[in-house]
């Protein structure tokens, strides 16, 4: 539960990576608006150590970019005039003027922020066997649990009947089985979601 619980903070965290607003240009002066106001087109100031609020390309200014959320890289980028760049990532060295090009569930992010969650709900075919063979072996666990308490316990070792069909339990349960692979995928899509490399 922890681990799931950790692959859902890596796709909060994902999601916090954009800004609660940004400005918007409007002829010489600048607007702050939340990022549901901005459309294709709008041009936005993007200032050095602020976040890019959405997919777009720089119309002016050159500043180096942080983009180690998308491709893993801790070196920042350069960007200048008609390069495109990414929602979320980080402006240094310079400020930026951005036409946008796309908002909301187009951004590159938020395709990201889906993938993350589909491989998190999707079920493989391993984890569908691993099921399977999971709740046959309870079953099998149950059988071997109840023969042994009824040997031991008309064996005449009474006392120690309880204990030790407790012990074959313990040994034949299969829920390491079951929670394996399920585990497997939370960890593994939690850490692509913290460590970029898309």
């Amino acid at each position: 539960m922890r681990a799931i619980s950790q692959a859902r903070g890596a796709l909060n965290a994902l999601a916090a990576l954009l800004p609660d607003t940004a400005e918007r240009v409007q002829g010489a002066d600048t607007q702050s608006v939340p990022l549901s106001e901005l459309r294709i087109g709008d041009i936005v100031l993007v200032r050095p150590g602020a976040r890019v609020p959405a997919d777009g390309t720089v119309v002016e200014g050159a500043a180096d970019v942080d983009e180690s959320m998308i491709t893993g890289e801790s070196n920042t980028v350069p960007k200048v005039q008609a390069s495109k760049v990414i929602a979320g990532t980080v402006v240094s060295g310079g400020s930026l003027r951005v036409r946008i090009a796309a908002i909301g569930d187009q951004t590159v992010l938020s395709g990201i922020m889906r993938l993350v969650a589909a491989a998190q709900a999707s079920g493989s075919r391993a984890q569908a066997l691993a099921d399977r063979a999971a709740a046959i072996l309870f079953y099998v666990a149950v059988g071997l649990g109840a023969m042994t308490f009824a040997y031991w316990w008309w064996s005449g070792d009474q006392e120690h009947a309880l204990m030790r069909t407790a012990t074959v339990l313990v040994i034949a349960c299969p829920h390491a089985l079951g929670l394996a692979i399920p585990l497997v995928i939370a960890i593994s899509t939690s850490l692509g979601a913290q460590t970029g490399s898309w």
